[in-house]
């Protein structure tokens, strides 16, 4: 028997077929990172059921199978924020030992059935000199934008520099203050500036409504430290739990308003920050590798550099050509 492509309702899906969906994501995982430790399936299981930290739905997917066997998959997240209402995120996976058959070829081709109209997609996935990163650009995708993935390993938490006159600072865990909750939007939503090459993916969409159907939602906790000044927002930073290891987190935004820049108030949050992460052993996080500010900000941290990868882009009426 060859190779069938169909879709697969995760929400219902066996649990054999999980499991053989994680064995084909920790298979490319270990390609990029062959020395990270391997995550339990457990993660991904809640990374697919829940919205991702840019409000996209949980995933889609089409599967390749052979002998019954998950041998590959497609994954696809749109969203309904009006921003993003063009764009679909999509990712295509096969197991190195069934490559250069096809089947990835017909895997993304069957994703398109899953996207609801979206007219671009994007892959936020591929390294360089990797098998996805040919694969891209054998079916017209090019790039957009590079990304550099870091890890800090928390011991001792570093000193805090002395806050500027006029400025204090804010901290919760959970959802945010209703005194506070406009601030923090607006400080989120001015991430719109950082480098992020020529990706159409908008990440300064939020609303006060937006946030509190995440907070509604959410399974892991999430910490922010939120700088004011005169009464408005300056800065802002978000960490969030790992729900499925709770000594793991993931560094979110971290966004200095222009008007306050070049006083070092990033690295001031941030290393605010790391004193609130009660019980976090391992803070990863993702930056632009064109954002050499903020790389230089979490290297004075003491994030050490993982890897890289990038975002590709086409337009799904190529696709189907």
């Amino acid at each position: 028997m060859g190779v069938v492509i169909e879709p697969l309702d995760f929400a219902s899906a066996a649990q054999a077929d999980r499991y053989g969906l994680y064995e084909v994501a920790e298979a490319w995982a270990a390609e990029a990172a062959p020395d990270r430790e391997k995550a339990p399936v457990e993660a991904y299981v809640a990374m697919w059921e829940s919205r991702n930290d840019l409000g996209f739905e949980p995933a889609r997917f089409v599967v390749a199978r052979e002998n019954g066997r998950i041998v590959g998959y497609a994954q696809a997240e749109i969203s309904e924020a009006e921003a993003n209402a063009h764009l679909a995120l999509v990712t295509v996976v096969v197991l190195p030992s069934h490559r250069r058959r096809g089947i990835g070829t017909a895997l993304l081709r069957a994703s398109l059935s899953l996207l609801d109209g979206r007219t671009v997609i994007e892959s936020w996935s591929p390294g360089p000199g990797e098998p996805g990163e040919h694969f891209a650009a054998a079916h017209g995708f090019r790039v957009v934008t590079s990304m550099t993935r870091q890890r800090l390993r928390l011991t001792d938490p570093p000193a805090v520099a002395e806050l500027p006159a006029g400025y204090e600072l804010v901290t919760w865990k959970g959802a945010a203050p209703e005194e506070f909750v406009e601030a923090y939007v607006e400080g989120l939503n001015a991430i719109a500036d950082a480098p992020f090459g020529e990706t159409t993916l908008d990440h300064a969409h939020n609303t006060v409504e937006s946030i509190r159907v995440e907070e509604a939602e959410a399974t892991a906790d999430r910490w922010v430290v939120l700088l004011l000044h005169g009464g408005g927002v300056a800065g802002v930073t978000v960490v969030e739990r790992m729900p499925t290891k709770p000594e793991y987190a993931e560094q979110l935004q971290t966004v200095v308003l222009p008007a306050h820049r070049g006083k070092g108030l990033g690295l001031l949050i941030k290393s605010r920050m790391l004193h609130e992460l009660d019980g976090v052993e391992t803070v990863f996080t993702r930056t632009s590798s064109e954002n050499a500010h903020m790389l230089r900000v979490n290297h004075a941290l003491g994030y050490e550099d993982r890897y890289t990868y990038m975002a590709v882009q086409a337009k799904t009426a190529d696709l189907r050509a």
